[in-house]
């Protein structure tokens, strides 16, 4: 089976599918190649900055996370060897 696209996007991940996306809702065909077989359920976690929410909101898909995920307030290191925190660093007053 040959499959003739003029837009290829490899990988499926949040890049390749918010690409898609913007291309589709310009009204540009392409086609996503993933080299997995399905969905992982594993769990995952994704941290945005400003810019990454600007594109969000180009994408028309900002408020949709606002309302189902919860704000990062801050994070912490601990050490691997002992389990002893080493930083922590708030993230609040950065503007999301």
């Amino acid at each position: 089976m040959e499959i003739n696209e003029d837009i290829v996007i490899v990988g499926a991940g949040i890049a390749g599918l918010a690409t898609a996306l913007g291309l589709h809702r310009l009204g540009l065909r392409s086609l996503v190649l993933e080299s997995s077989d399905g969905l992982r359920i594993t769990g995952f976690a994704l941290i945005t900055w400003n810019n990454a929410w600007k594109a969000l909101e180009a994408l028309g898909i900002a408020d949709s996370i606002r309302r189902r995920h919860l704000p990062l307030d801050g994070f912490g290191v601990s050490s691997a060897v002992t389990g002893l925190p080493i930083s922590e660093k708030s993230l609040r007053g950065r503007g999301r």
